[in-house]
Protein backbone atom coordinates (compact mmCIF):
# COMPACT_ATOMS: atom_id res chain seq x y z
CA UNK A 1 0.00 0.00 0.00
CA UNK A 2 2.83 2.44 0.82
CA UNK A 3 4.50 2.06 -2.58
CA UNK A 4 1.13 2.48 -4.30
CA UNK A 5 0.50 5.69 -2.31
CA UNK A 6 3.95 7.10 -3.08
CA UNK A 7 3.38 6.50 -6.80
CA UNK A 8 -0.06 8.15 -6.76
CA UNK A 9 1.11 11.14 -4.71
CA UNK A 10 4.21 11.54 -6.87
CA UNK A 11 1.99 11.75 -9.96
CA UNK A 12 -0.27 14.42 -8.43
CA UNK A 13 2.06 16.56 -6.31
CA UNK A 14 4.41 17.57 -9.13
CA UNK A 15 1.67 19.76 -10.60
CA UNK A 16 1.56 21.83 -7.38
CA UNK A 17 5.16 22.10 -6.18
CA UNK A 18 8.19 19.93 -5.73
CA UNK A 19 9.06 16.81 -3.77
CA UNK A 20 12.53 17.21 -2.29
CA UNK A 21 12.81 13.95 -0.36
CA UNK A 22 11.14 10.57 0.12
CA UNK A 23 12.23 8.43 3.10
CA UNK A 24 11.11 4.95 4.11
CA UNK A 25 11.38 4.51 7.86
CA UNK A 26 11.10 1.09 9.47
CA UNK A 27 10.60 0.63 13.21
CA UNK A 28 10.93 -2.58 15.16
CA UNK A 29 9.41 -2.59 18.63
CA UNK A 30 11.64 -3.86 21.41
CA UNK A 31 8.62 -4.63 23.61
CA UNK A 32 6.34 -6.25 21.06
CA UNK A 33 6.98 -8.53 18.13
CA UNK A 34 5.90 -5.95 15.61
CA UNK A 35 7.47 -3.88 12.90
CA UNK A 36 5.99 -0.78 11.35
CA UNK A 37 6.83 1.21 8.28
CA UNK A 38 6.30 4.85 7.48
CA UNK A 39 7.05 6.91 4.39
CA UNK A 40 7.94 10.59 4.77
CA UNK A 41 7.59 12.85 1.74
CA UNK A 42 8.97 16.38 1.92
CA UNK A 43 7.05 18.81 -0.30
CA UNK A 44 7.26 22.55 -0.92
CA UNK A 45 6.56 25.18 -3.54
CA UNK A 46 10.28 25.59 -4.29
CA UNK A 47 13.67 24.76 -2.80
CA UNK A 48 13.94 27.61 -0.31
CA UNK A 49 14.40 27.06 3.42
CA UNK A 50 12.49 30.26 4.20
CA UNK A 51 9.36 28.92 2.48
CA UNK A 52 6.72 26.68 4.07
CA UNK A 53 7.52 22.96 3.86
CA UNK A 54 5.11 20.07 4.18
CA UNK A 55 6.02 16.67 5.56
CA UNK A 56 3.59 13.97 4.47
CA UNK A 57 3.61 10.88 6.69
CA UNK A 58 2.14 7.70 5.21
CA UNK A 59 1.25 4.85 7.58
CA UNK A 60 -0.02 1.58 6.19
CA UNK A 61 -2.93 0.02 8.07
CA UNK A 62 -2.50 -3.57 6.88
CA UNK A 63 -5.52 -5.15 8.56
CA UNK A 64 -7.82 -2.60 6.88
CA UNK A 65 -5.90 -2.43 3.57
CA UNK A 66 -5.76 1.33 3.94
CA UNK A 67 -3.29 4.14 4.52
CA UNK A 68 -3.30 7.03 6.96
CA UNK A 69 -2.01 10.28 5.51
CA UNK A 70 -0.80 12.81 8.06
CA UNK A 71 0.45 16.23 6.94
CA UNK A 72 2.48 18.79 8.86
CA UNK A 73 3.21 22.13 7.19
CA UNK A 74 5.94 24.24 8.81
CA UNK A 75 5.79 27.99 8.33
CA UNK A 76 9.36 28.84 9.46
CA UNK A 77 9.03 32.46 10.39
CA UNK A 78 7.88 34.57 13.28
CA UNK A 79 4.32 35.82 12.98
CA UNK A 80 2.25 38.21 15.03
CA UNK A 81 -1.02 37.02 16.57
CA UNK A 82 -3.16 38.63 13.84
CA UNK A 83 -1.00 37.08 11.10
CA UNK A 84 -1.33 33.64 12.69
CA UNK A 85 -5.10 34.02 12.86
CA UNK A 86 -5.16 35.10 9.21
CA UNK A 87 -3.05 32.10 8.20
CA UNK A 88 -5.32 29.72 10.12
CA UNK A 89 -8.46 31.27 8.60
CA UNK A 90 -7.04 30.83 5.10
CA UNK A 91 -5.95 27.25 5.85
CA UNK A 92 -9.32 26.30 7.35
CA UNK A 93 -11.07 27.56 4.22
CA UNK A 94 -9.08 24.93 2.29
CA UNK A 95 -8.97 22.10 4.88
CA UNK A 96 -11.59 22.51 7.59
CA UNK A 97 -10.08 19.76 9.79
CA UNK A 98 -6.62 21.34 10.14
CA UNK A 99 -5.18 22.42 13.45
CA UNK A 100 -2.50 25.01 14.19
CA UNK A 101 0.40 24.90 16.64
CA UNK A 102 2.69 27.80 17.38
CA UNK A 103 6.21 26.97 18.52
CA UNK A 104 8.67 29.41 20.02
CA UNK A 105 12.03 28.24 21.35
CA UNK A 106 14.12 30.38 23.64
CA UNK A 107 17.81 29.92 24.49
CA UNK A 108 17.50 32.25 27.49
CA UNK A 109 14.79 34.51 28.88
CA UNK A 110 13.87 37.10 26.29
CA UNK A 111 16.16 35.64 23.60
CA UNK A 112 14.14 33.75 21.02
CA UNK A 113 16.07 31.22 18.91
CA UNK A 114 13.25 29.84 16.78
CA UNK A 115 9.66 30.62 15.90
CA UNK A 116 7.37 28.71 13.60
CA UNK A 117 3.76 27.82 13.02
CA UNK A 118 2.69 24.28 12.11
CA UNK A 119 -0.58 23.37 10.42
CA UNK A 120 -1.51 19.70 10.49
CA UNK A 121 -4.31 17.36 9.51
CA UNK A 122 -4.81 13.71 8.63
CA UNK A 123 -7.19 11.35 6.89
CA UNK A 124 -7.39 7.70 5.82
CA UNK A 125 -7.78 6.30 2.31
CA UNK A 126 -8.77 2.76 1.36
CA UNK A 127 -7.02 0.73 -1.32
CA UNK A 128 -9.38 0.92 -4.32
CA UNK A 129 -10.84 -2.42 -5.44
CA UNK A 130 -13.31 -1.41 -8.14
CA UNK A 131 -13.24 1.08 -10.98
CA UNK A 132 -15.62 3.39 -9.08
CA UNK A 133 -13.42 3.24 -5.99
CA UNK A 134 -10.37 3.94 -8.18
CA UNK A 135 -12.04 7.07 -9.57
CA UNK A 136 -13.00 8.29 -6.07
CA UNK A 137 -9.50 7.54 -4.79
CA UNK A 138 -7.88 9.45 -7.67
CA UNK A 139 -10.21 12.40 -7.05
CA UNK A 140 -9.34 12.41 -3.33
CA UNK A 141 -5.58 12.36 -4.01
CA UNK A 142 -5.93 15.08 -6.67
CA UNK A 143 -7.91 17.32 -4.27
CA UNK A 144 -5.42 16.63 -1.46
CA UNK A 145 -2.49 17.54 -3.73
CA UNK A 146 -4.14 20.75 -4.93
CA UNK A 147 -5.03 21.78 -1.35
CA UNK A 148 -1.50 21.02 -0.15
CA UNK A 149 -0.06 23.02 -3.05
CA UNK A 150 -2.13 26.02 -1.92
CA UNK A 151 -1.29 25.51 1.78
CA UNK A 152 2.47 25.67 1.16
CA UNK A 153 1.95 28.93 -0.76
CA UNK A 154 -0.11 30.69 1.91
CA UNK A 155 1.22 34.03 3.01
CA UNK A 156 -0.08 36.12 5.85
Amino acid sequence: MLQFMVEKLNQQLHAHGMISDIVLRSDHSLLEESEGQEVLITFSEAEDEKQPTATIHLFSIAEEDSCEIEVEIDYPYSLQYEEIQGLWTQAKSLVAECSLTEKRRFVEPGKQAEAKVVLDYHFVVQMPRTEAEEMAFTETIARFSADLGMLVKLNT
